[in-house]
């Protein structure tokens, strides 16, 4: 995996202007590791993608978070930061045994892997009268045996899948990060859910809006052409912009 250049980001930033989150961070992943294919990309287990969109982050914008959430009973709008290197919980899995892991819940013996993003866009084209959660986990079973005979998955009882869905957390704690927080109006506690997908898009998104500025800007100044600008470090595009204002 490589850091973006900035005309890098910008395309990628305008072909994923049209597409679902989903596919904005497929090609975000792609441009940023050309040493995997499309298809092994929409493969990596959830925590793997976003321990890599991490990464790209504090490559982009720096290691420090500030985000904000609802107060879940006041509706308190609640900041908070904290250092990428506080969320990392890397948790090494066995390369041969990856794609083949297993557990018991009670009378079921189930193999399984963990979720991707393949399963996720599958899952989300799913009949909506369905239950997604459910729908995800099945998806990751490999096969299941009950009393060492061969069992349809699909007939999985809920307190199986309950149990598998523990285990895939579990063995997976970046796919679900969640921040402890404390409202400072009325002093409630909860674990709010953070999706570095969405929070480093939206990033992506004001600074490709910014840098968009800054070319028309001093293209109109200069007379530089975008790709001129575009090689600028960013303190120097950033001086050359103070001179223009003053």
């Amino acid at each position: 995996m490589k850091p973006l250049g900035a005309a890098e980001l910008l395309d990628v930033w305008e072909r994923g202007l049209d597409m679902p989150l989903l596919q904005r961070v497929l090609i975000l992943l792609t441009a940023a590791c050309p040493e995997l294919s499309p298809d092994d990309i929409a493969e990596l287990h959830i925590g793997e993608r976003d321990e890599r969109l991490l990464q790209l982050r504090e490559w982009m914008f720096g290691s420090r978070l500030v985000n904000t959430a609802t107060c879940p009973k006041c509706a308190e709008q609640v900041e908070w930061d904290s250092e990428i290197s506080d969320l990392c919980i890397h948790v090494p899995t066995d390369p041969i045994t990856k794609d083949s892991l297993s557990i018991i819940s009670g009378k079921y013996q189930i193999r399984f892997r963990l979720p991707n993003s393949a399963d996720i866009a599958v899952v989300l084209d799913t009949d909506q009268r369905k239950d997604k959660s459910s729908e995800l986990l099945k998806r990751c079973v490999i096969s299941v045996e009950r009393d060492g005979a061969e069992f349809d998955k699909r007939r999985l009882p809920k307190r199986a899948l309950d149990n598998l869905g523990r285990q895939i957390e579990k063995l997976d704690p970046l796919a679900d990060i969640r921040i402890k927080l404390t409202c400072p109006e009325c002093s409630t506690q909860w674990d709010s859910l953070f999706d570095i997908a969405s929070f480093l898009w939206s990033e992506i998104n004001s600074w490709a809006e910014r840098t968009l500025l800054a070319i028309h800007t001093l293209a109109g100044a200069y007379g530089w052409t975008e790709q001129e600008i575009l090689s600028l470090n960013p303190i120097r595009r950033q001086l050359y912009l103070s001179m223009v204002s003053r």
